[in-house]
């Protein structure tokens, strides 16, 4: 089956992309892939005829093509959930030909690329793809063209992939912002368990725990939040639909790490129950130093301090602090704010990779009015 070349300025091919399925994930790698010198065109559809129209509006997609059109293309990308790639892998099978690259966005590999090699047929490329971003939203509307910006983006090719395909991809995914990580399907759910799953069970059920206390026993509890409860538990507020499927589809990876978690919190239950202060006292500092070891921005100088803004809650104020440092020459690489339950007011945390230039921001937010604290990370 022949398809129209489209040269690109240095003479290769220009690659037609379909996307099936067009949420949160589909949409963004729609926008995302519009600023891919190597992509001419990106089609696709969806089941969900509102998330369609509005990934054509927000041109994510530009045009809508049917299942028997795939053949069109030279890319195709499953972004639809691991129970859904069966089915839709058998819709389009028949229109797939020798020299197409299949690809997904799943969060669970193993069993979601077996079910894609075995449909597609001889000649057709398949490696799996997981972009690890994303948000607590969904659908379209939630869609952003730098959503995979400095993501990391894990590649489970299988034991047929051709090195053209490999390269294909991590050229693509690169020029999308992204980091490419390759490992097997079945490593790849392994430790996605412990990164990806495990804290969306944990922040899950500390979530309701604390509900569940707060119903029985302390109306109050919620209202206590504060940031660090906050930020245990952002990704409880995930969709709760897409993680059923996960949870299921790789779920002997996850009970597999959640027993080695229980074994965990058993020791650190023993440690109090023994009054071990030595113990608890190097069971955190070495959950510190891991934290800290953790791959990101260096810091300059090797220290991290963060300022805690207490802040009006009205329009401006956001603007003015970020302003204030700015003008100062300060770069901030962190920050969040948590309301108050009671409105009017909030906190503000900015992190800065240098002790002076903390204590220069804080110098000017406190002359500006605002009551400003420093603390070592």
């Amino acid at each position: 089956v022949g398809r129209p070349i489209h040269p690109d300025r240095d003479g290769g091919q220009l690659m037609d992309v379909a996307i099936i399925g067009t949420g949160l994930i589909g949409a963004s790698l729609g926008l995302a892939l519009h600023g891919a010198e190597q992509v001419d065109r990106v089609v696709g559809w969806d089941a969900s005829p509102d998330d369609q129209a509005l990934a054509l509006c927000k041109g994510a997609l530009d045009a809508v093509i049917s299942p028997d059109a795939i053949g069109t293309v030279d890319l195709v990308v499953l972004a639809v959930p691991p129970s859904a790639i069966e089915s839709v892998m058998s819709q389009i099978a028949p229109f797939l030909h020798p020299g197409m690259v299949v690809t997904d966005i799943a969060s669970v590999k193993r069993d979601v690329v077996a079910t894609m090699h075995a449909y597609a047929p001889e000649g057709v490329d398949v490696i799996g793809g997981h972009p690890m971003a994303g948000s607590h939203d969904r659908g379209a509307s939630a869609a952003l063209p730098d959503l995979f910006v400095a993501a990391t983006w894990l590649l489970t090719p299988t034991n047929t992939t051709t090195s053209t395909t490999k390269a294909m991809m991590r050229g693509l995914i690169e020029a999308m912002g992204a980091r490419v990580v390759v490992v097997s399907p079945h490593e790849h759910d392994r430790l996605v368990a412990i990164v990806s799953h495990l804290p969306q069970m944990a922040a899950s059920t500390l979530m309701t725990l604390a509900a569940d206390r707060a119903q029985r026993q302390h109306a109050q509890l919620l209202l206590l939040a504060a940031g660090g409860f906050r930020d245990a538990t952002r990704v409880a507020a995930s969709d709760s639909d897409l993680w059923l499927d996960i949870a299921f589809a790789n779920k002997h990876a996850i009970m597999e790490v959640l027993d080695e978690f229980g074994a965990r919190l058993g020791q650190i239950r023993m440690l109090l129950h023994d009054d071990d202060v030595d113990g608890m006292r190097r069971f955190l500092s070495g959950a510190r130093e891991a934290r800290r070891a953790l791959p990101g921005k260096a810091s300059r100088t090797g220290q991290w301090v963060e300022l805690r803004i207490v802040m009006p809650d009205t329009p401006g104020t956001l603007a003015e602090i970020t302003k204030i440092m700015g003008d100062l020459g300060i770069n901030i690489e962190d920050f969040g704010v948590t309301h108050a339950p009671e409105g009017g007011r909030g906190r503000m945390r900015l992190t800065v990779s240098c002790a002076e230039d903390a204590r220069r921001g804080a110098e000017a937010l406190k002359a500006r009015g605002y009551s400003v604290f420093e603390r070592n990370l």
